[in-house]
């Protein structure tokens, strides 16, 4: 899967080093902390705009006008109900073994053609029975079909599964795991080289357990399915067991390989497309309309190269004689294992700290293959591939978004954009961190699944570290300026504190003239971050700090900011300046003992901290290096600080502020401006946010269910203040769903016309801000064709139709208005009229 990431270089061997014309783009968060480690995105091209996204540990989740159903759309992980779970077991460790590929077939939604209904997941097994087993298996590989349910298109039926395809993986990593549909109508699946490393350990052609330089390895040996693209027909069955087809178009059908080492040869898989790769984790067709049909994957490398590869029939691209267009194993040559011929990558990137460097770009450790980019909302991005990388740092949460744009159409050179320009730059946002996959929803529009631990499940403050994202065009950005509501210092050898002094301090103090002895000091700071709107999405953070004295003789050095995890008090408390030592504690000071002073006398007690010195999540917010200089401002920044903010504002984590830690060792201590800071007001903390509005619904979400994750489903039927209004009409009214409301101000009325006619009224209500809406008044006589009569789009005043025309549309209060629309039956109508209003929202 992801081994690590890597960087770019030109066709010919390097693709050109400059910068390609990739507009700015934001990575919108969609839904946050529901899904453990998102794997792949998937649609079923039926119309629904639905998106299918898998969960590594086994369960597939539908995004639909933009919340995630709560329950599955299918569950095979192996804690689901027997006989459902397949899915080998995961924890809170890496993995690379899990849930990995899913597609649907190009027929799913037509109901004459044989696919209908059906779709196919690649995932990990447990070793069992009848898995067509490797020499050394560690788990097995399994290509199977399922159909979604008869009744209910939301769910899959676990009972119909049909495994076309399994194989051995003599280790637990390279299982590639992409599963696409080409315009050819034919499905493609990645493979990895069986795992490890260098494809020369036991399980590997050739190899054993003291790794031989020469060996043939898993990926050029074309009589197993290891380390390829495979191309099959999932309804055909001249495959192995007769449950899928292998295309006579396939290149080595009917073919045998041929070494100087007897040993070597034999009849090929028929199933191959292509061969010499690693770990092909992600690949795409650019098969969308204006698109080239041509196949673009990542193949994550070894310990040097990463690459982008352009996947032609029968190609060889060199793995394990090459890595990249470097070598990697020149004993094949003498062992006569290596290729004759091999397609090198039309980019590539070296991982960082190499020794020697390549004269590639460090850009990463793990290539995750992307999209070319045919959607719609993103005009200047039209035509260019966009990818990403996994971390940048032993796999670290630092992935990296890149591109390639083709420097004339057909001309197969690149031009490689290193760093695609973001809003906020590469760290605004609290879960674009590991970048596992990409992926494409039914109109073309892209999408990123990251997550911020290593582990499949491991949690992030106690809820799954999975994150979704929306690559969209930057949308304008709003930045306010807010000011500590309190702030204190925390002193260790007195135990004294500093509630509404002009000053907090934090590092190594020592006692004036003795420079190697002291005592540590912490700072706590807190926001009120109440006053950012509803709905937001957060695209940068920053606390800004003034220092106003260094310690004597004190180099540059880092301070960190860490999440308090328990309330505290700022009392009276006031040392003055210089203010080092502190002042003697208040009742409801914060001290190194104790959260809350609740008595001073005769020395200080009260409700003590868990730990002395403050209790508070170790995992690090931001760093920053701070000088000696007075009147130097430092900044703290990055993707933890932006998180904290984020979840402080959606209710989701306790806002308990920040506690401000140095080294703690001699020559360290600082001291910088407090919000009580009256001669220089300028001085005072400053966490400075930035964000963008949010669609009209997450809005409303947001402020009627302020506690509700990002993304997390509300029920459009739930009527949870019990006025008759399920909740996606009082969106459309404009109402909270937590107020009960008397009227839905709709209204029928019939009156006498003229000349014998009748007039029919009606009114209806609707919310001028839900600019997502589209409302169509419609009227029928039978209750099977309807006609609008009246409509009103994207916030706009309602306008007539068929008939109808529109009387008023004024406004109620706030942004609510009531529309007035009269249709006029003609005389001697003696029909029955049925009224209705039909609200459609765009996600």
């Amino acid at each position: 899967m992801m081994n690590a990431l890597r960087s770019l270089a030109a066709l010919a061997l390097f693709p050109t080093l400059c910068s390609a014309a990739f507009p700015t783009l934001f990575l919108k968060p969609v839904c946050l902390q529901q899904i453990h480690s998102p794997t792949n995105f998937a649609h079923a091209n039926d119309g629904s705009g639905r998106l299918f996204i898998c969960d590594q540990e086994g369960k597939i989740y539908v995004f639909k006008s933009g919340m995630l159903l709560p329950t599955p759309f299918l569950d095979i992980s192996s804690t689901a109900p027997a006989p459902d779970g397949r899915v080998i077991p995961v924890n809170t460790g890496y993995s690379e073994r899990g849930l990995l590929g899913m597609a649907f077939h190009p027929d799913f939604s037509n109901a004459t053609a044989p696919g209908y209904r059906r779709f196919y997941l690649y995932y990990s097994a447990p070793v069992g029975p009848n898995m067509n087993p490797s020499s050394v298996q560690d788990n097995v590989s399994v290509l199977a079909e399922y159909q979604v349910s008869a009744t209910n298109p939301d769910r899959a039926d676990p009972s119909t599964e049909r495994v076309l395809l399994t194989f051995g993986q003599p280790q637990s990593n390279h299982n590639g795991g992409q599963l696409e549909f080409g315009p050819d109508g034919l499905l493609y699946l990645g493979t990895g080289d069986g795992g490890n490393s260098n494809d020369n350990f036991t399980g590997h052609t050739g190899g054993n357990g003291t790794r031989p330089a020469g060996a043939l390895g898993n990926s050029l040996d074309r009589r197993n399915l290891l380390g390829k693209i495979l191309r099959l027909d999932p309804l055909g069955t001249n495959g192995q067991g007769g449950q899928y087809g292998i295309p006579a178009s396939n290149p080595f059908v009917g073919q045998s390989q041929d070494f100087s080492d007897n040993s070597l040869d034999g009849p090929i898989r028929g199933e191959i497309y292509a061969y010499g790769l690693r770990n092909p984790w992600r690949f795409s067709f650019d098969k969308r309309p204006g698109g080239t049909n041509r196949l673009f994957c990542g193949d994550v490398g070894q310990g040097r190269v990463e690459e982008v590869n352009l996947i032609v029939s029968g190609g060889n691209y060199g793995w394990r004689f090459r890595e990249g267009s470097f070598a990697f194993d020149t004993a094949m040559t003498g062992a006569g294992t290596a290729p004759s011929s091999y397609i090198d990558p039309i980019a590539q990137y070296q991982h960082p700290g190499i020794s020697p460097s390549l004269g590639l770009p460090a850009l990463g450790l793990s290539v995750t293959g992307g999209y070319v980019y045919r959607g719609a909302a993103i005009p200047a991005l039209q035509g260019k591939y966009l990818f990403a990388d996994y971390g940048a740092t032993s796999g670290a949460a630092s992935g990296r978004l890149m591109g390639l744009e083709e420097t004339s159409p057909g001309s197969g050179a690149f031009t490689l954009t290193q760093a695609v320009p973001l809003l906020g730059g590469t760290s605004y946002n609290p879960f674009a961190n590991r970048i596992l996959c990409m992926g494409e929803d039914e109109s073309g529009e892209l999408y990123l699944g990251c997550k911020t631990t290593a582990g499949v499940q491991a949690l992030d403050n106690n809820l799954p570290a999975g994150g979704i994202f929306k690559v969209v065009a930057a949308p304008s950005v709003t930045t306010v300026n807010l000011t500590p509501v309190k702030d204190t210092s925390l002193y260790a050898e007195n135990n004294n504190s500093n509630g509404v002094g002009p000053a907090i301090f934090t590092g190594f103090a020592a006692p004036q003239g003795n420079p190697t002895e002291g005592f540590p000091r912490r700072a706590l700071l807190a926001f009120n971050v109440s006053s950012l709107p509803a709905g937001v999405t957060l695209t940068s953070a920053q606390l800004v700090l003034t220092l106003t004295q260094a310690a004597s003789g004190a180099p540059s050095q880092s301070f960190s900011l860490y999440p308090l995890t328990r309330s505290w008090v700022e009392g009276a408390s006031n040392a003055g300046l210089p203010g080092g030592t502190g002042a003697y504690p208040e009742i409801n000071d914060a001290s190194w003992n104790f959260h809350t002073v609740t008595s001073n006398s005769p020395f200080p007690t009260g409700l003590a901290w868990t730990t002395p010195g403050g209790d508070f999540n170790s995992t690090v917010s931001a760093t920053a290096t701070v000088g000696t200089s007075s009147g130097s401002t430092s900044t703290w920044a990055g993707s933890r600080l932006v998180s904290d903010v984020y979840q402080w504002r959606r209710g989701s984590l306790a806002n308990h502020g920040w506690i401000l830690i140095g080294p703690e060792t001699i020559q360290s201590g600082r001291r910088f401006s407090s919000r009580e800071e009256n001669d220089s007001p300028s001085q005072r903390p400053r966490l400075s946010v930035s964000y963008t509005a949010g669609s009209p619904f997450e809005t409303w979400q947001a402020t009627h269910y302020p506690n509700l994750l990002l993304g997390a489903f509300v029920d459009p039927n739930a009527d949870t203040d019990g006025d008759g209004l399920g909740s996606q009409i009082e969106y459309a009214y404009g109402y909270s769903p937590n107020s009960f409301n008397s009227s839905s101000n709709f209204t029928t009325a019939t009156t006498a016309g003229a000349a014998g006619s009748t007039d029919f009224t009606v009114t209806f209500r609707r919310d001028s801000s839900a600019t997502d809406l589209t409302y169509h008044l419609q009227t029928s006589s039978n209750l099977s064709t309807w006609t609008n009569i009246a409509t009103s789009t994207a916030g706009a005043t309602a306008v007539g139709a068929n008939g109808g025309s529109v009387l008023s549309d004024n406004l109620i209060s706030g942004t609510a208005r009531l529309v007035t629309v009269r249709e006029n039956l003609p005389a001697g109508s003696n029909e029955k009229r049925f009224v209705r209003l039909q609200v459609l929202r765009n996600p």
